[in-house]
């Protein structure tokens, strides 16, 4: 099979020795060219997770694994723009979803509520990586700080679905997680409006 990274390609065998190249060459990348990891192509199905995984489930077929590397500033709008699209579908669900649970609670509420969970972990992988970058993305203040609110207002929907207090429930969704979510979309809607300004920090 084919290794490529950028103009550079090697032919290595389909066997498992590929996976400590892949992440030799990877690391090469992040140290020499101040780089991301973003995915791997694997003939030119985009892989995000579990690459081992995959690799080793079509080691015999694979033709081509493509290394994809971004910039720390590519990285982070990206994200900022796949969050932002997905508050902005999440907010409407969730109204609906706080409607139906004060009639009652079903088990598409309870997945409703799940999902939001991974929602929140995605985000706050998100920031997470913003903060520890050198460069931050204008309104970055505000986002943190309304990100900081999502999060306050999960640890106290967590307690309520422990207590399986629903009443609670519905109402944090409502009076918290919701005016959290909309600041934080109009605070990434704001930056991302703006996207070229980024301010180094180290």
């Amino acid at each position: 099979m084919q290794l490529i990274y950028k103009d550079e390609q090697y032919e290595v065998g389909n066997n498992e020795a590929v996976l400590n190249m892949i992440l030799e060459k990877i690391n090469e990348a992040i140290n020499a060219e101040d780089v991301v990891f973003s995915h791997l192509l694997i003939d030119r199905q985009e892989v995000y997770d579990n690459h081992e995984a995959y690799i080793l489930d079509h080691l015999t077929e694979i033709m081509e694994i493509e290394i994809v590397t971004k910039s720390t500033k590519e990285m982070i709008v990206e994200t900022m723009v796949s969050i932002h699209e997905y508050l902005e579908r999440a907010i409407p669900a969730l109204h609906k979803l706080i409607k139906n649970s004060y009639d009652g609670f079903t088990n598409e509420t309870w997945e409703g509520i799940n999902q939001l969970g991974e929602g929140m972990q995605w985000i706050t992988q998100f920031v997470t990586f913003t903060k520890a970058a050198p460069q931050h993305p204008a309104s970055w203040t505000e986002i943190q700080k309304a990100f900081q609110a999502s999060q306050d207002s999960f640890g106290k929907l967590v307690s309520a679905m422990e207590d399986m207090d629903t009443v609670l429930i519905s109402d944090i969704l409502a009076y918290e997680v919701v005016p959290a979510y909309e600041d934080l979309e109009g605070h990434l809607k704001s930056s991302l409006q703006n996207r070229e300004s980024f301010t180094h920090v180290n």
